[in-house]
């Protein structure tokens, strides 16, 4: 039986998800660094985007 999605397009949404998650933690590494003005609202908006995308990643199916 043939699966109904196209295991290619689940690897590149992986692939991009992965890039935006490492995209993220650096820009959130950046911000904390940033010693002169803490800005707590933009360190939980990086947070929460990591966050979502890291679900989505785990919800894709796994191939081999």
């Amino acid at each position: 039986m043939k699966a109904d999605f196209n295991v290619n397009r689940t690897d590149l949404m992986r692939d991009k998800l992965i890039r935006e998650i490492s995209d993220y933690e650096r820009q959130l590494a950046e911000l904390k660094l940033n010693g002169n003005k803490v800005d707590f609202t933009m360190i939980q908006t990086y947070k929460d985007l990591i966050s979502a995308r890291q679900d989505m990643l785990r919800r894709l199916p796994v191939h081999y």
